[in-house]
């Protein structure tokens, strides 16, 4: 069977019903900047339902613009294959948004979009009780396309390891967590910290 980006894995439900429970803004956006999911804190904020954000151009939508801003991570993302990370000041939200941008790979090692995570700059995030903190860096990646709705066989791909060591990494993770699910995971891990994925 075929996936494509943002699906989940088959021991999760639906992308939207889990994401939507965190403040985190959550989107994936394509290789040629549509908005291909985007959870309900993302939707609020813009004042907008599903069918006037999914498919637009984000610049668009978010910025009000004809073309990427010049701070874009998601164009940087698009040239580097890498991880970016921007904090920026958008007039139409009203706010500062400390934004990342994950780049996502299909089976063939191409880049098919990015996983964007934000939130208001000025929110604190508590550092004292913190499990996240315990977290290893491959774990971290892991969580990472776990919130985009990579299969474990995908992830498997992308970070040249066997699916048994991402299962391993994802019960670890969901043991820490006392989560009986990959989406309960995801609600506690991102409601604990969600400057996790920065």
């Amino acid at each position: 069977m075929t996936r494509h980006i943002g699906e989940w894995d088959e021991d999760g439900p639906e992308w939207g019903l889990v994401l939507d429970t965190t403040s985190v803004l959550i989107s994936i956006h394509d290789k040629d900047y549509r908005i291909v999911k985007a959870n309900a804190a993302l939707r609020r904020l813009l004042r907008k339902g599903p069918t006037e954000i999914i498919g637009r151009k984000c610049y668009e939508v978010i910025h009000g613009t004809r073309q990427p801003p010049a701070h874009c991570p998601h164009s940087r993302a698009l040239q580097t294959g890498s991880f970016q990370k921007e904090e920026f000041f958008e007039p139409r939200l009203g706010m500062r948004v400390a934004l990342s941008c994950h780049p996502l790979f299909g089976a063939d090692g191409q880049m098919t979009g990015s996983l964007h995570l934000g939130r208001d700059a000025k929110t604190q995030i508590p550092s004292n009780a913190d499990p996240t903190k315990d977290l290893s860096d491959r774990q971290k990646r892991i969580f990472r396309l776990l919130c985009s709705g990579q299969t474990t066989k995908t992830i498997a791909v992308q970070l040249s390891v066997s699916p048994r060591t991402i299962e391993y990494h994802k019960r670890r993770m969901m043991k820490m967590f006392s989560a009986s699910s990959v989406a309960e995971l995801i609600a506690r891990v991102l409601t604990k910290n969600p400057a996790l994925v920065e």
